[in-house]
């Protein structure tokens, strides 16, 4: 026995279309039909994406920095950042506090430098852009930035690329892209109905599996 359940793109369109009967045994998707379910998929990956976080997206990259430069590219681009550090040259790690853009924009000296204690996120469509101050110095430059950030779920597009998600969405995702299909064809049959309710029914289970517990301290006297 395993535990390395995974299905590559084509597999589950397949399962997807076989559970709303639109495929018999033995059969495969058209090149139709996989076109339609394969833009139903990357649809419903980029929704899901917006639902979490996601522990298993959970990443960690290393930005070089560069005295006097206060704006960096964050490659790859993250879908969240979660937290910032500095790391100075003795690997010491100093949490940065989060900002958002309209405070940094308030800050009347944005050149003033030494170790950077704040950062704020430009978000556009393509790039995300980090904003540091104070201004790294030399000092500061010596050491990095340590970035921990939920990545992007990866696209689908081909029928051999493995589906960017846990084994245990797997289930639901067939459903739902099965349902998805099935309208996109005009069928309204009972296999079709019963594949959406299912599907939205265990999506909130698959997207509350994977979340960190909530922990919190109660300070009092006693």
């Amino acid at each position: 026995m395993t535990i390395t359940w995974t299905k590559t793109a084509g597999e589950l369109v397949d399962s997807a279309l076989k559970r709303v009967q639109m495929l018999g045994q033995g059969q495969t998707a058209t090149a139709h039909q996989w076109s339609i379910a394969k833009d139903h998929l990357n649809g419903l990956l980029k929704l899901l994406q917006t639902q979490g976080p996601n522990e298993w997206r959970r990443m960690l990259q290393t930005v070089a920095l560069v005295a006097g430069t206060a704006s960096y590219t964050l490659s790859p681009r993250p879908d969240r950042v979660k937290q910032v550090y500095h790391r100075n040259s003795a690997g010491q790690d100093f949490l940065l506090n989060a900002w958002n853009y309209d405070d940094y924009e308030r800050l009347p000296n944005k050149t003033s430098t030494g170790r950077p204690t704040v950062f704020t996120l430009d978000r556009q469509r393509t790039a995300t852009t980090i904003y540091l101050w104070p201004v790294p110095d030399t000092t500061a430059a010596a050491g990095s930035l340590r970035v921990s950030y939920e990545r992007v779920m990866e696209d689908v597009s081909d029928p051999g690329d493995v589906v960017d998600v846990p084994q245990e969405w797997l289930d639901t995702i067939i459903d739902l892209i099965g349902a998805r299909t099935g309208k996109s064809f005009q069928l309204a049959t009972i296999a079709v109905m019963e594949a959406g309710e299912r599907g939205s029914a265990s999506l909130s289970e698959v997207l509350g599996y994977d979340r960190e517990p909530s922990i919190r301290f109660v300070m009092g006297s006693y």
